[in-house]
């Protein structure tokens, strides 16, 4: 059993196997566990989780290297991030959740569905196409907008892009994606000063280096097309995301008869925090865990 203690906000802080991870929790009853993107933590589903509680028991984790958890000098790989959620729901004794993930978060959702499908009773997959997502003209499009991620990738220049100076590109980041104002100005001054902390800056760029770019460059040679999801998956994304343009995942909710894809009307790129209460009602509804409307 993973020892614990509680955080200053409420949240409390379970040591698993070679993490101190930082968990808010709210509510009881199906687990729902909610991954949140670059560069946010667990404060990016501050808004979701009140509306999941009178219906279900919200599990909101700081990834690793993200928020109040520990940033291990350590590997940032797609199996790491997969393993910590898998030694988060033995430490909460889940046997099975329904799992939510936003931007690399969905990687990370994406992985522990294909990886321990008996742990994963729904899949949400937020502002990414699917790993196993064919190759498009459309998609190729989008794909100018991720620039950045190579030069975070960089070992030296990623910490002090993302932790130096003026920080511009974190605040680059909310600016360009938020197409509808996305997180609130508070919230990007807690997300950005964190990564001022020089061993979160270096975790944040080998998730770069060690996960997202090689994991696009698998998904570009079609490594995961034999590996569609065996539980009901809804794929979810704002209607004026650059990133992830609708024709882009055209035909997508055809290759398995448990994946369904739809849109946000009014949010990018940044959807949960456009639309907090959209996006828990889509949730809650796809689990079939509160009536729909």
């Amino acid at each position: 059993m993973a020892r614990e203690s509680r955080s200053v906000d409420g949240g409390r802080f379970l040591d698993l196997p070679g993490l101190r991870m930082h968990v808010v929790e709210a509510g009881s009853g199906t687990p729902v566990v909610l991954v949140h993107g670059f560069p946010q933590s667990s404060r990016e589903w501050a808004r979701v989780m009140p509306l999941i509680e009178p219906h279900a028991r919200a599990i909101a984790p700081d990834l690793r290297g993200a928020g109040r958890s520990e940033a291990p000098d350590s590997p940032y790989r797609l199996d790491t991030m997969c393993g910590d959620l898998v030694e988060l729901l033995d430490a909460l004794g889940i046997e099975q959740a329904v799992v939510v993930g936003h931007d690399i978060g969905a990687l990370g959702a994406l992985a522990l569905a294909m990886e321990h499908p008996e742990r994963v009773s729904h899949l949400v997959v937020l502002s990414v196409p699917p790993m196993y997502v064919k190759l498009s003209p459309a998609l190729l499009r989008s794909v100018r907008h991720l620039w950045f991620q190579y030069a975070l990738a960089v070992p030296g220049l990623g910490e002090r892009l993302l932790g130096g100076g003026e920080q511009r590109l974190p605040h680059w980041l909310f600016s360009t994606f938020a197409v509808h104002g996305g997180p609130t100005e508070r919230d990007r001054e807690a997300y950005v000063a964190r990564l001022r902390e020089p061993d979160r800056a270096r975790a944040a760029s080998r998730t770069y280096r060690q996960l997202v770019v090689p994991e696009f460059l698998r998904i570009v040679r079609g490594g995961y097309r034999d590996r569609l999801p065996t539980m009901p998956t809804l794929v979810l994304f704002g209607a004026d995301d650059p990133v992830v343009p609708r024709s882009a995942l055209e035909g997508l909710d055809r290759l398995a008869p448990s994946m369904r894809v739809d849109e946000v009307p009014g949010a990018g790129h940044w959807v949960v925090d456009e639309a907090p209460a959209d996006v828990a009602r889509r949730i809650l509804e796809f689990a079939e865990l509160a009536p729909t409307a």
